[in-house]
């Protein structure tokens, strides 16, 4: 999973994903789950790191943003067309538990 981000952004460009990752990587991204909360920062060299130790790469999917942790596990989203920043959604994290995502500045 792990491109670039001019390549992610090749891919979306002809719709509003792209924007939608634009607004990813300008900001940050908050994950909220039943047993711990933490900020993702996306890089636009393709790699991500967060405030709690979780690092690992990136890249988009079609329409679907995956992550692969240095540890192995991995988990694609669905990219949600439009977002910016201080837009929420909800998704399941590799545990199998329904996080919330933010998008928070930097």
């Amino acid at each position: 999973m792990f491109a670039i981000l001019a390549a992610s952004l090749a891919l979306t460009g002809a719709d509003d994903h792209g924007a939608s990752v634009e607004a990813l990587v300008e900001n940050a991204l908050r994950v909220e789950s039943p047993s711990v909360t933490y900020t993702v920062r996306l890089n636009a060299d393709g790699t991500y790191s967060s405030d709690v130790g979780i690092s690992g790469t990136w890249e988009v999917q079609g329409d679907e943003l995956c992550t692969s942790r240095s540890t192995g596990e991995t988990n694609c989203q669905p990219i949600q067309e439009g977002l910016g920043l201080g837009d929420s959604w909800q998704g399941e994290n590799t545990a199998g538990e329904t996080v919330t995502f933010t998008i928070v500045p930097r």
